[in-house]
């Protein structure tokens, strides 16, 4: 070996410098890292310990700008199909906080639109992250909190008087605390407790872990398509834990005496028969009969029936609602472009407009321009993910396309919080984005050069194989 000599020597410490300048610097490293899956699954399995400490309303902007942030650091960032005109209703409901006229309509103007939009950066954030959050991760993790929706509702039955005070209720300031909207988000009860006049005892519905017992509702009827689509390539252990997991939640749903559980899940089975109608055996049609017989029979068995009649019949919510949803349209007549900002007492009764179904809130808060862009771009995402599972190869992406379906539907009766909105628009996300192995089928790939600026996985990968090759690629990349 040669010798070091008096030039190297002195050059010495500039080899210092010239290692400097080979090692990569670590900024391109976090550019090209994947994106990870803790940001969208903390937000369904860790909901329990966000809730105990009241941070519900505020946990969607918060984990939103950890997105964006993540997002941002690596560049790249690919949006979902129509999101320009979903951009164009955050704009839209934004410019509606003009019309709201005082400061207590206003917190919970600002509480909508921060979950609006940390919902929006969350599935922003489930269509680029391909490689840590594949498609069963992300049903898994929602299906997680299906766990904590039925703990809570079995709450709202054992517990149904008590409430918790969080820590976040405890350093509100007195003038927020006494706001009754505030206190129903920092200190959730476990349920409804409602005694209509003529009623023979309190109906005793369930709530927690959300303030009212619709979003309890809203939220089973989105879920269990995405247990049912778990469960489509699990094993015969986690297909039987799913199983329990929803016997175990008949009971509270029907407690919360919810008439929109029956409409949603009705409209549910009744779409994904009229999909598989030509192709499904008449020993399979005739299994499904029977299920639905012994729920049948086991529903009325429970007198839950007989309580739900009970309670229309003594609250006259269903006239109540009618009249509301007049009174909304006429309202919105007077202020058609932005709305009013948020939801007003009504002039008849002693409820406020705009709180019973999304469809009147949008059109009333915000306008008939804010209730079309929402509404087109929901009934829009529809329409893709239908053609996306247009030859039916692919049965999980079938069941999370009918949770856009049935939000499309239940918007005109339910409530659809931020929460059911990052349920919704990730099951579509999660449909039409390509995979890292190839689409589904040869319509995903069509579809994606017609409504996504992404281009088709074949060209990125340089594996333009036919149909089996792409279905059965698109498998190894879930398992």
């Amino acid at each position: 070996m040669r010798p070091p000599t008096a030039a190297g020597l002195a050059s010495a410490p500039g080899d210092d410098t010239v290692r400097d300048r080979e090692r990569p610097s670590a900024a391109p490293l976090l550019r090209a890292r994947a994106l990870p899956a803790w940001p969208f699954a903390g937000l369904f399995v860790l909901y329990p310990v966000w809730w105990l400490l009241g941070i519900t309303p505020v946990i969607l902007p918060l984990l939103g700008a950890v997105c964006l942030f993540l997002m941002a650091l690596r560049g790249s960032i690919r949006l979902p199909p129509l999101w320009w005109l979903w951009t164009g209703f955050v704009i839209w409901m934004t410019a509606s906080a003009v019309m709201v006229d005082t400061p207590g309509r206003m917190i919970g103007f600002a509480q909508r639109l921060g979950a609006v939009i940390g919902a929006t950066l969350l599935v922003v954030y489930v269509y680029n992250a391909r490689e840590r959050l594949p498609r069963r991760r992300a049903l898994a993790a929602m299906a997680t909190f299906g766990i904590w929706l039925v703990i809570g509702g079995y709450l709202g039955m054992l517990l149904p008087y008590e409430r918790i005070t969080t820590p976040a209720m405890m350093l509100t300031p007195p003038t927020l605390a006494s706001n009754e909207y505030v206190v129903e988000l920092l200190s959730p009860r476990f349920a409804e407790v409602q005694h209509p006049y003529g009623a023979t005892s309190d109906f005793v519905r369930p709530s927690a872990p959300f303030p009212y017992t619709n979003a309890w509702g809203h939220t089973f009827v989105l879920l269990l398509p995405v247990v049912l689509a778990l469960a489509v390539r699990s094993t015969r252990r986690v297909r039987l834990l799913l199983t329990v997991g929803v016997i175990l939640a008949v009971p509270p749903a029907l407690a919360t005496l919810n008439r929109g559980i029956f409409v949603g899940i009705g409209v549910g089975a009744a779409y994904l028969t009229l999909r598989y109608l030509r192709r499904i055996s008449l020993v399979r049609i005739l299994q499904i009969a029977l299920a639905l017989a012994v729920l049948g029979v086991g529903v009325f068995a429970s007198g839950a029936l007989d309580r739900v009649t009970e309670r229309t019949s003594t609250s006259s919510t269903t006239q109540d609602r009618a009249s509301l949803y007049q009174e909304a349209f006429h309202r919105t007549l007077e202020s058609p472009w932005l709305g009013w900002g948020a939801p007003r007492p009504s002039a008849t009764l002693e409820v406020s407009v705009g709180t019973q179904g999304h469809f009147w809130y949008l059109m009333f808060s915000h306008g008939f321009v804010g209730l079309a862009l929402y509404v087109g771009t929901v009934w829009g995402l529809g329409l893709i993910t239908a053609r996306y599972t247009r030859r039916l190869v692919d049965h999980e992406s079938m069941l999370m396309h009918t949770v856009i379906v049935l939000i499309g539907v239940t918007l005109l009766f339910y409530g659809v919080d931020g929460l059911h909105l990052v349920i919704a628009l990730s099951c579509a996300a999660l449909v039409v984005r390509p995979e890292l192995n190839g689409p589904t089928n040869r319509t995903l790939r069509a579809s994606a050069r017609l409504h996504s600026a992404v281009p088709a996985p074949h060209t990125l990968l340089g594996n333009p194989s036919g149909e089996k090759g792409e279905v059965d690629g698109h498998r190894r990349a879930q398992q």
